[in-house]
């Protein structure tokens, strides 16, 4: 698949060194990461195929150089299920100049139907243009997802956390309660089954214990390495609709590993 035009970066202000970490393995080039289906069979296991369309908070790497959805992969094969994943991955960019710029569309032609399609908007955008990213999902997507989604299909909302710096609102609770109320509103506008994963909600537990550099990269936006495994077992426990709290700890030393599956497990009401 081309590489598009990269637009402006969503990690500009990003040290030399941090830039580099978060581009090796996944920009191959100018901006887009498009992967084909990735993962093999297992013997009496139902594969589900999972395509994932999102920006730079969805394909940052762990220092294992893993994005999030390479991660969901690797839970899943050490759980022994089966999972395809297609990565439509376009660093700062929007729903919308993802679709525009082709990769997104051409996923969601319907030549491949998929078991979850994970959408992920850009990371301020729900928060403080709703209509905007509204309009996106209901105009744009909403009429290519029903064909490209199997029988029993569902669309997963990744809800961004709040980043570092709250503005343009005036406290970090204003900006989690437009976060919540704009993906409440996308949600309820999508005559698709849809789900909303919670990552949002279980960044703010973690961080009211731990601080926001557990799970905010310096740079105020980007997830740690932590935080990606918060993420991929959050979605491994939508996906699967199973509970994340018998997962394996990865590359997370086991007492935060153990803390941060806690938190998914509970948010997701299991």
């Amino acid at each position: 698949m081309s590489p598009a035009k990269a637009h402006r970066p969503h990690y500009s202000g990003m040290t030399r060194k941090a830039l580099t970490l978060l581009l090796i393995g996944v920009l191959a080039s100018a901006g887009t990461v498009a992967s084909a289906p990735q993962g093999g069979a297992v013997a009496g296991t139902a594969a589900l195929d999972v395509l994932f369309i999102g920006n730079s908070l969805l394909g940052t790497p762990a220092g294992t150089g893993e994005d999030t959805p390479d991660v969901v992969g690797r839970l899943a094969r050490y759980t022994g299920r089966t999972v395809r994943i297609t990565k439509v991955i376009r660093f700062g960019s929007t729903l919308q100049q993802t679709w525009d710029a082709g990769p997104a569309r051409r996923a969601l032609t319907g030549s491949t139907r998929y078991d979850v399609i994970v959408l992920q908007e850009y990371s301020t955008l729900v928060a403080t243009d709703p209509g905007r990213a509204a309009a996106t999902l209901h105009r744009t997507y909403a009429p290519a997802l029903p064909r490209s989604l199997k029988p029993g299909g569902r669309v997963v909302l990744f809800k961004n956390w709040a980043l570092a710096d709250p503005a343009p609102f005036r406290s970090r609770a204003a900006n989690v309660a437009a976060i919540n109320a704009g993906y409440g509103r996308l949600a309820a506008g999508l005559p698709l089954p849809v789900v909303i994963a919670p990552i949002g909600d279980e960044f703010e537990a973690v961080m009211a214990r731990d601080g926001t550099a557990a799970l905010i990269h310096p740079d105020g936006k980007h997830p740690t390495g932590r935080a990606v495994y918060l993420d991929a077992v959050t979605l491994y426990g939508v996906i699967f609709r199973r509970s994340p709290r018998g997962l394996p700890d990865l590359y997370v030393r086991r007492p935060a590993a153990v803390r941060l599956r806690e938190v998914a497990a509970t948010t997701l009401g299991y």
